[in-house]
């Protein structure tokens, strides 16, 4: 007997386009859903790093019943190096010499690159949206050492000299000092790296107060910011869509938006102004 040989199905040439078009449309619909799970994960990452600084800061102030001096005067220690110790990091604070003179660049320079605290650049400092975050800057014809970049500042208050925010080029502030509340009051936040490696946490001169390398003022207002542009130094901005990440003394985490009032934003830099703005 013989057997009728069965049919064989499969797409058509029309099925297949509509197969590839159907899959095509549903990437398009999940890309973004992706982007901004990836986002919200850099996000996140840099918020914890800014809340590690808060703890720090803390411990630091339980100790010492002050926060740290921002920067040193003429020494230009940075406060990140104060709180490397309470950040885990004490296999590079151990080589750090405040007493050596002059500054800290000739106290960094008299080290073996390896032994160089500047030639560090730790996970806490690096915000996972700048692409330059890990960078060592080195150059033999300016500044002595290696010097790795941080993308988070301490606010030094409404200017570099005004001496109305926590994180000073200047005197220690303790918490009694801070009546606008710890809540009302920021103390550090986030400045996207320049192209030519500002941001020195260690050991930072800045414009000569630390301004633009580990610390910032909130003079010119909350505005978004590029590497490439000498102004963007000196003011906060971040790499993350439309808006910046900061820490308040109380140890919160806040994301203020480029929209933020220029005043409310000036008034959330000083420690004791007065005013009544704050989070809700």
């Amino acid at each position: 007997m013989r057997r009728t040989p069965s049919k064989k199905y499969g797409f058509t040439l029309v099925e297949l386009l509509i197969v590839i078009a159907i899959i095509g449309l549903l990437i398009s619909l999940l890309m973004p859903a992706i982007q901004w799970s990836r986002e919200t994960a850099r996000k996140t990452q840099c918020q914890n790093n800014l809340k590690q600084y808060g703890l720090a800061l803390h411990q630091f102030h339980n100790v010492n019943h002050a926060f740290p001096i921002g920067n040193v005067p003429k020494r230009w220690w940075g406060f990140q190096s104060r709180l490397l110790p309470y950040l885990e990091c004490q296999s590079i604070f151990q080589y750090i010499d405040y007493t050596y003179l002059p500054d800290c660049f000739r106290a960094c320079n008299a080290l073996p690159a390896g032994q160089d605290p500047g030639n560090q650049v730790q996970p806490v400092d690096m915000c996972p949206d700048d692409p330059l975050a890990g960078f060592i800057w080195y150059d033999p014809t300016q500044y002595a050492g290696h010097h790795g970049c941080t993308d988070y500042l301490g606010v030094m208050g409404t200017l570099a000299t005004a001496n109305d925010g926590i994180l000073l080029y200047g005197p220690p502030i303790s918490i009694p000092k801070i009546t606008d509340g710890l809540s009302n009051t920021l103390i550090m936040g986030e400045r996207g790296i320049s192209n030519d490696y500002w941001g020195w946490p260690y050991c930072g001169y800045g414009d000569g107060t630390g301004n633009g390398d580990n610390l910032c003022s909130t003079s010119d207002g909350l505005v978004e910011g590029n590497a490439y542009d000498d102004p963007h130094k000196f003011h906060f901005w971040s790499y993350h869509p439309d808006a910046v990440n900061f820490l308040t003394a109380d140890g919160a985490i806040h994301t203020l938006r480029y929209e933020v009032d220029y005043w409310v934003f000036q008034w959330l830099a000083t420690r004791a102004g007065g005013e009544t703005v704050g989070f809700q």
